[in-house]
C-alpha cells in the first residue's frame, strides 16, 4: 500500500502540465498561407522496442534522436505534432527529447502537454528491472511560427479498467494550439486516443468533435495524431464510430481519400514501421478554410519509432 500511494503520485505540479516554450531568440517567422505539417508518434524514440521488456541502451535512444533530428531538418515541416515524447523519464535516461529535437532541427516554438506523470510506473510487468520507473511524458508541438496559446483537454480513461490500473495509466489528451499565420491563426488539435478499448475511443472522438464544432465556422483547423483505429473502409477494420464520426462531418476531409487508400492501402499504413500493416495515424482538416495540396506517409523515417509519420501540405483558401 505504501508503494502504491507513493508510486502513483505525480512528479510535478498539475499547473505545469501545459505551457509554451521558446527555444531561440531569433526573429519570428510567421506561417505563410501555404505550409506543411507532420504528425509523428515517436514512441519515445525507442524504435521497435516500445513497451517491450528488453534492454534499451542509451546509445539506441541517442542514435534515434539524432536520426529524428536529421529527418526533420531534411524534410522541413513548418509544424510537427508529436505523441509519446518524453520530457524527463527514467526509461529515456531523463532526456528532454522535445528540447533536443527543437534545437537540433531548428524549431523556435514549442507547446507542451504532459499526459503521464508518475513517481514510478511498474510496466512492463516482468522482469522488474524493465519497469519504466519515473515518468514524465506527453504530447507536444514544434513550430517555426509563434504559438499563441495551448490548452490541454483530458479525455476519459476506460471505465472497464480497475481503478488501480487507471491510477498508473497515462491520460489521453487533445492538445489544442493556436499557431500564428500572416492573416490570423490556425487551430491545431493534436490527439492520442485510447489504444485498447473501442468504446472509450468512440467517446474520445465525440468529445474532440464537439471541440471542433466550436470553431469550424470561424477558423482553419487541423485535427491530427495517433487515433489508434484503422479507417472504416479497410476490409478488416474494427467496426466502431471513432473515425466514421470524423469522416461523416461535412466540413472535415482526410488528406488521403478513400479511393486513394483502396487503390494502394500499403502506401498509407503507419504502423508498425518495420512491417507496416495498418493505418492508425491521421491528418484531417477543415475544408471550409484549407485545401490539401499533397500528402504522404514518410517511410524514410524507418524504425526511429514503431510508428511512421504522416506529412501534408496545405494552402489557406482565399
Amino acid at each position: 500500500m505504501a508503494f502504491y500511494l507513493w508510486a502513483s503520485q505525480s512528479v510535478i505540479s498539475e499547473d505545469d502540465y501545459s505551457y509554451l516554450k521558446n527555444y531561440t531568440n531569433d526573429k519570428p517567422v510567421t506561417l505563410e498561407d501555404t505550409f506543411s505539417i507532420t504528425t509523428y508518434n515517436i514512441g519515445y524514440l525507442s524504435g521497435m522496442t516500445n513497451n517491450l521488456p528488453v534492454d534499451r541502451p542509451k546509445e539506441l535512444l541517442d542514435n534515434n534522436l539524432k536520426e529524428a533530428s536529421v529527418f526533420l531538418r531534411n524534410n522541413k515541416p513548418d509544424i510537427v505534432a508529436f505523441q509519446e515524447i518524453d520530457f524527463h523519464s527514467q526509461r529515456t535516461y531523463y532526456t528532454n527529447q522535445l528540447e533536443l529535437l527543437a534545437k537540433n532541427a531548428g524549431y523556435q516554438y514549442g507547446a507542451i502537454s504532459v499526459n503521464w506523470d508518475k513517481q514510478y510506473v511498474p510496466f512492463p510487468y516482468w522482469p522488474l528491472k524493465y519497469h519504466f520507473g519515473r515518468m514524465l511524458s506527453g504530447q507536444a508541438i514544434l513550430s517555426h511560427s509563434p504559438i499563441r496559446s495551448t490548452t490541454r483537454v483530458v479525455l476519459p480513461k476506460p471505465a472497464s479498467n480497475p481503478f488501480y490500473y487507471n491510477d498508473f495509466y497515462l491520460d489521453r489528451l487533445a492538445q489544442l494550439a493556436w499557431i500564428k499565420t500572416i492573416t490570423d491563426s490556425i487551430l491545431l488539435i493534436n490527439v492520442h486516443f485510447e489504444a485498447w478499448d473501442g468504446p472509450t475511443r468512440e467517446l474520445q472522438s465525440q468529445i474532440v468533435m464537439d471541440i471542433y464544432a466550436e470553431y469550424e465556422t470561424s477558423h482553419p483547423i487541423i485535427l491530427l495524431g495517433d487515433f489508434n483505429c484503422p479507417p472504416p473502409f479497410e476490409s478488416d477494420a474494427i467496426k466502431e464510430n471513432t473515425i466514421i464520426r470524423i469522416l461523416n462531418h461535412p466540413s472535415i476531409s482526410m488528406v488521403n481519400m478513400e479511393t486513394d487508400y483502396l487503390r494502394d492501402p500499403d502506401a498509407y499504413f503507419t504502423f508498425s514501421s518495420d512491417k507496416p500493416y495498418v493505418k492508425i495515424d491521421y491528418i484531417f482538416y477543415n475544408n471550409r478554410y484549407l485545401e490539401c495540396l499533397n500528402y504522404r506517409v514518410m517511410y524514410q523515417a524507418s524504425d526511429i519509432s514503431d510508428h511512421l509519420p504522416v506529412w501534408a501540405k496545405f494552402v489557406k483558401k482565399q
